[in-house]
């Protein structure tokens, strides 16, 4: 499986998980959730004004369409829905700035944590031991869309800022405030209800593709063209796709055209090589081989830039 299919894969398990999730959520809401909406929407009209019915009836229906069970009888509802509901202007700024504030400190400090306990897989610091690719893996947010809603902090949220829909977004948007696309954005962050345990498992496949991606490097000092000649420095180590793409891009400044023409065909052909899947394995991120990427022919480095010992013998030309 190369880059991009198994980019492809990851993306189509995530959103097969997001969308059994949703489809599981809408399927248990309580049998009394219709008729409490409407009597709610009657009371709470009637306790904040006509004015507000839009809003009313919106927030009850969205707070409807997530709520379970387990998160609490009729009463609990009534309840939730009563004391929540933001009825006027000054309140419902008080929540807006309030849930602004809190989250921005919530997800700048969850970004950080996973900058930190992605640091030794994404950063070039030496080898990558099996707990570094667990600590990789871990999403130490993958509990707060559950819990929010649990606690129903998520609720509140549903119940006051309108969930809009893309074609509504690219249809209306250009005429919106900065205020209105950021509550759009705010309702937006909980138009799912996913469980934890799947943003874990979205979590962990990440991190297996980034791992796959970020060890896909090419040593290309042990690149050799026809007349067995090396075409780049000693220890250069480009990332596949990105850093070839960019030395390509490079090349076109040499002030030797020549030389940067066939710099630049030996790494299409290195490219093609990868997205046919007729890349050697054992080429990969591996600095003791050397390999003619016209001819597929691979050999036991002739020269050394790297600690890992050159070993002896045939090498194997199987494909990734």
């Amino acid at each position: 499986m190369n880059k991009l299919s198994y980019r492809y894969h990851f993306m189509v398990v995530c959103m097969t998980l997001v969308a059994a999730t949703a489809t599981q959520a809408q399927s248990v809401a309580p049998d009394w959730m219709t008729r409490m909406v409407g009597t709610l929407e009657t009371e709470l009209t009637v306790k904040c004004g006509e004015a507000q019915r839009p809003r009313v009836q919106k927030g009850i229906r969205q707070v409807a369409d997530f709520w379970r069970a387990d998160d609490g009888d009729a009463n609990a509802f009534s309840d939730f829905v009563m004391t929540n509901f933001a009825g006027d202007q000054t309140t419902l700024d008080a929540t807006f700035s309030r849930y602004e504030y809190l989250l921005e400190q919530l997800d700048g400090h969850m970004n950080k944590i996973a900058l930190e306990f992605r640091r030794q897989s994404d950063l070039d610091l030496g080898p990558i031991l099996p707990f570094d690719q667990l600590f990789a893996g871990y999403d130490a947010s993958a509990h707060i869309n559950d819990d929010f809603f649990q606690n129903k902090i998520a609720f509140v949220v549903l119940l006051n800022f309108p969930l809009t829909t893309l074609d509504q977004r690219l249809a209306e948007g250009d005429k919106w405030t900065r205020r209105q696309w950021a509550e759009a954005r705010l309702a937006g962050r909980f138009s799912r209800r996913i469980p934890a345990e799947v943003n874990l498992a979205i979590s962990k496949a990440g991190a297996e593709a980034d791992k796959y991606i970020a060890e896909y490097n090419i040593w290309m000092h042990h690149l050799l063209n026809a007349k067995g000649e090396r075409l780049f420095p000693a220890k250069l180590r480009l990332l596949s796709h990105w850093n070839l793409r960019d030395e390509i891009k490079a090349n076109y400044s040499l002030s030797d055209k020549a030389a940067g023409i066939e710099k630049q065909r030996m790494i299409q052909k290195v490219m093609e090589r990868i997205v046919t899947q007729t890349i050697p394995q054992v080429v990969i991120d591996n600095p003791v081989v050397d390999w003619n990427p016209y001819t597929n022919e691979i050999t036991p480095a002739a020269v050394q830039d790297s600690d890992t010992p050159v070993p002896s013998g045939k090498v194997s030309i199987a494909p990734e």
